[in-house]
Parts: C-alpha cells; sequence; structure tokens
C-alpha cells in the first residue's frame, strides 16, 4: 500500500509541482511589486524630507542676512544721529580719547579688557587721529543688537528657529578702524587685513580679494548691494567660512562695511530639524563654492556605509548645498515596511503551499480507493491513456492484469460481509505490496481489480502474480482469500480500454479453467 500511495503522491506532486511553481512567482512578484512602489515612495519622502533640511538652513540663513542689512541700516541711522550731535559729539569724542588704548602700532578700545562699558566688543585701529573715529563709538553698539522690535513689527518673516552666535564686525572706510562684536585680545590677534597706516585709506580692492570676494561681486558692493563671500579660510578662527557683507551709507556714500561671519557650528546647527533625530547620525551636509571648488563640512554621519539618497540645492550662485543620507537610516526607516514584504510574501507562499497539498490530498481521495488505498476508477483518464500509449509506441512494455477474488460471494454469505471486506483489504494490500511506485494499482469495485506493470513484459508480469500469491500466503491466515487473473501486452495501437478488455477475457478463461479442474 505505501507504495501505491507514493506512486500517486509523486504522480500528483508532478501535476501540481508547475502550477505551485507558477502561483509562487505569481506572489513573489505581486508582493515584490507592491514592496517596491512603497519603498519608492518612503525614498522620495526622504528625498523631499532633505529639501525640507535644505529650507530650514536657508531660512536661518536668510534670517541671518536679513539681521545683518537690519543692524547695517540701523547703523546707518545712528551714523546720521551721531553728525548731527555737532558740539556735543565733539565733546564726548575728546573725553573717549583720553582713555585710548594702545598694543603696540594698534589703537583703540577694550584692546586687551573691557575698559569702555558702552562697548561690548573690541575696537581696532592704526589711524592716530583718535576724534574722527572715536565720534563713531556712541553708534557701535547697535551692532551688537540683533532684535528690535522695528523688525518683528513689520517684517513679514515669521522665522523662530536657530538664532546665529557668529562673529560681526564693522568695517569704516572713512576713518579705517574696525570693531569686532565681541572682546579680542589684540596681544593674540590683529585684523591686520583692515588695518592701514598713516592716514591711508583701507584698500578694499586688497582687503575684499583676501576674503574671496570676485571682481563682479565687489562691483556690486561698490554700488551699495549685500553681497556674500566665496569659501575661505579665516585668519582669526583659522576655519572655512562664509562672509555676508553689507555696506553701511552716511550721506548717500558708503561709509563702512558690516560684515557677519557664518561659521561650521552655525551651519550645521542652523539646518538641524529635531523632529527626526535619529535621521542626523546618518547624515553628512556640505557646501560646495562653485567658484572656487572649496567645501565647507559642517555635518558627517556617525555611521557611514553608503550613499543611498543624494540631494542637491543651489543655495546662492555661489554654493550648492550638498546632503547625502545613508543607506542604513533608509533600512531603519522602513525596517517595519522590509519585515511585513517578508512576512507577507512567506505567509501567502505557505497558504499557497497549503492550498495544493490539500489539493492534491484532495485529488489523491479522489482517485484512491477507501478500502485498499489503491486507486479508483477515476484514475483510468484520457491522460493515463495517452501515457501508456506513448510508452507503447516507444517500445516500452506495459502489460495489464486483470483480477478478480474467487468466492467472495461465499465468505459474505457464511462468514458475514466484514469478512468479506477484510479478504477485499488483504487481496488489495497483496497486490499494493507486489508492485512498484511506477505501476498502477487499481481497484474497478466489488472485487475487481486491475494492474497497469510499467516496463513488464508478459512473463514478468507472472512473477508479480507469484509475489501477490506469496505475500497473501503470509497475511492470509484464515487461508480465505483466493483470486483469478488474466495478463495481457499491449501492442502499439492498442487503448487502455482495449487492453483491459482483453486482460478481463482471460482472466474469466482462467476463472473457467479453474472451475472445470474443480469438477
Amino acid at each position: 500500500m505505501r507504495n501505491i500511495l507514493g506512486g500517486l503522491t509523486r504522480e500528483l506532486t508532478i501535476l501540481s509541482q508547475r502550477k505551485y511553481i507558477t502561483a509562487t512567482i505569481f506572489i513573489i512578484v505581486c508582493t515584490t511589486s507592491i514592496f517596491a512602489t512603497l519603498i519608492s515612495h518612503e525614498v522620495r519622502n526622504l528625498q523631499n524630507y532633505m529639501g525640507y533640511i535644505a529650507e530650514n538652513g536657508k531660512s536661518a540663513l536668510f534670517h541671518e542676512e536679513f539681521i545683518n542689512q537690519d543692524i547695517a541700516f540701523r547703523l546707518s541711522r545712528a551714523f546720521s544721529k551721531q553728525a548731527a550731535s555737532g558740539v556735543n559729539g565733539e565733546e564726548k569724542a575728546k573725553l573717549l580719547c583720553e582713555h585710548i588704548e594702545k598694543v603696540g602700532a594698534i589703537s583703540g578700545f577694550n584692546l586687551v579688557a573691557r575698559t569702555i562699558v558702552n562697548l561690548e566688543g573690541t575696537l581696532q585701529t592704526r589711524n592716530p587721529d583718535c576724534e574722527a573715529w572715536s565720534r563713531d563709538v556712541p553708534a557701535l553698539p547697535v551692532v551688537n543688537q540683533t532684535e528690535t522690535a522695528a523688525s518683528s513689527k513689520y517684517t513679514f518673516s515669521n522665522y523662530t528657529g536657530y538664532t546665529f552666535n557668529n562673529t560681526r564686525y564693522y568695517i569704516d572706510l572713512a576713518h579705517n578702524y574696525i570693531y569686532i562684536n565681541h572682546l579680542v585680545n589684540t596681544f593674540d590677534y590683529a585684523f591686520s587685513n583692515w588695518l592701514v597706516a598713516d592716514k591711508d585709506g583701507v584698500n578694499i580692492v586688497r582687503s575684499a580679494h583676501t576674503i574671496t570676494i570676485d571682481d563682479n561681486a565687489l562691483e556690486d558692493l561698490i554700488h551699495g548691494e549685500n553681497i556674500v563671500s566665496h569659501i575661505y579660510t579665516d585668519g582669526y578662527t583659522r576655519q572655512n567660512i562664509i562672509s555676508m557683507i553689507t555696506p553701511v551709507f552716511l550721506g548717500g556714500k558708503i561709509k563702512g562695511l558690516l560684515i557677519t561671519d557664518i561659521n561650521i557650528h552655525d551651519l550645521a546647527t542652523s539646518f538641524v530639524t529635531p523632529d527626526r533625530p535619529l535621521l542626523w547620525k546618518f547624515l553628512s551636509l556640505y557646501v560646495t563654492d562653485n567658484t572656487t571648488g572649496g567645501n565647507i563640512i559642517f555635518h558627517e554621519p556617525v555611521v557611514k556605509s553608503r550613499d543611498a539618497i543624494n540631494y542637491q540645492d543651489d543655495m546662492t550662485q555661489y554654493y550648492t548645498l550638498h546632503g547625502k543620507l545613508d543607506a542604513i537610516y533608509v533600512v531603519i526607516a522602513n525596517i517595519w515596511l522590509i519585515l511585513l514584504y517578508v512576512l507577507t510574501t512567506w505567509l501567502l507562499v505557505r497558504y499557497a503551499r497549503q492550498q495544493f497539498i490539500r489539493q492534491k490530498s484532495l485529488s489523491r481521495d479522489n482517485v484512491t480507493d477507501a478500502m485498499t488505498g489503491l486507486y479508483n476508477r477515476k484514475v483510468i483518464t484520457g491522460e493515463l491513456n495517452q501515457k501508456i500509449q506513448s510508452l507503447v509506441e516507444r517500445n516500452i512494455p506495459v502489460t495489464v492484469i486483470a483480477i478478480d477474488s474467487d468466492g467472495l460471494k461465499r465468505i459474505n454469505d457464511t462468514l458475514g460481509h466484514h469478512m468479506g471486506d477484510k479478504a477485499i483489504q488483504s487481496l488489495g494490500l497483496a497486490l499494493a505490496q507486489s508492485i512498484r511506485k511506477s505501476d498502477y494499482g487499481i481497484r474497478l469495485g466489488g472485487d475487481e481489480f486491475c494492474l497497469i506493470l510499467i516496463d513488464n513484459n508478459l512473463a514478468r508480469s507472472r512473477d508479480v502474480i507469484t509475489r501477490v500469491q506469496g505475500y497473501l500466503q503470509t497475511i492470509d491466515t484464515e487461508k480465505m482469500v483466493a483470486f483469478s487473473w488474466g495478463s495481457y501486452q499491449m501492442h502499439a495501437g492498442d487503448t487502455l480500454e482495449v487492453a483491459m478488455l482483453k486482460a478481463d477475457e482471460l482472466l474469466y478463461q482462467h476463472k473457467r479453467s479453474k472451475y472445470e479442474d474443480r469438477k
């Protein structure tokens, strides 16, 4: 019986294998397509988020540019007011000159420590005419005032983000001094680029070139426009920086320049978006100078493997922002989607497998005889007939044996139907154990059986009958099972139906001969 069931299972497996493979491929293609669509959507969201990061930083820079312009405007008004003070302004200038400080050739205020209370920063100059530049001192505190009621009252900007803590300084072209918005120890550093001696004016062209301002931008600056420098290494902080430069006017002419340096720390902090802190551990940001090729790398990832998203944004005509997001974050951010894809695909494939197993089981039950475990009559199909004919045409011998139980009615009448069923089961078991997996053992109904032996000629089929008889001697302890048989080897052109009829005729000849012998 195990041979029969094994052969049946193999047959059904072969028949359904292609369908199962096709179904599996279809499931994988469908789930992968959906997964790819969702992943593409998530990647686009991350790409858009990179744009949000860029806009966040640009908004901070734009706000800082606005502050720089606002301070320059208010400084212009303060200088105009100071110029109108007349004699009073001169007297204040003389009093301030009494407190002038010197460090070598550098004069000014707060050169080493804060001695002028009204000034928070340091003023450096090589101009010996103290009364000329000291008249400007009362206006200089404006440089340290980054917020005013006017700016929040009348501006359209609602920016409430990062406030820069950068270096801002004012360079006076009329009186040749520089004022820095915080204390600078002049023993340690002097802003020599902007300091000249012997009453010569500041060489703005030479000084501008030292911070990589090109000629076109310098021309715009001289005509009163706000400009931005290229990336350059600051002599004071020794870092790569960008400078925003705004002219300060007095009487319709440029009196000086207000410069704000944007350093690496400010750049890094201004771009940060607090809603995705994990993203920043896998993000690199840097600004490239389109003219010089210089970079300011202001944020580097904690973990680096491979870039999954590359983002670029033209911040100005000078600068391009580059953002690179590592693939590890993309995986982490979409781990739920990856797990869902794997789990869904596995469950669907498993479900398909279970359905095919169930279908195979149902198909097997449909063609299996419940009493003996052999095939039933339903296995004899057109497909089986074509298969058998194909084998015969290739000269592979196929033999059909018809088998019929002897005396089953007598067993049922004398011993009961349960013993008749036992006799049929014993014969079926003996048949199943005597054939190979490639053969077909079929219970046609009642006590009628049929064997289809593949690659077995007529002579070898008798060996099968001998094995059946030998096995019955082992299991039929009551010696109640006997059978008659007829064996027919198929020829080219024979159908399975014809072969079964001819085997059946030979069976009845065998049965009649046995009956006559008993007479």
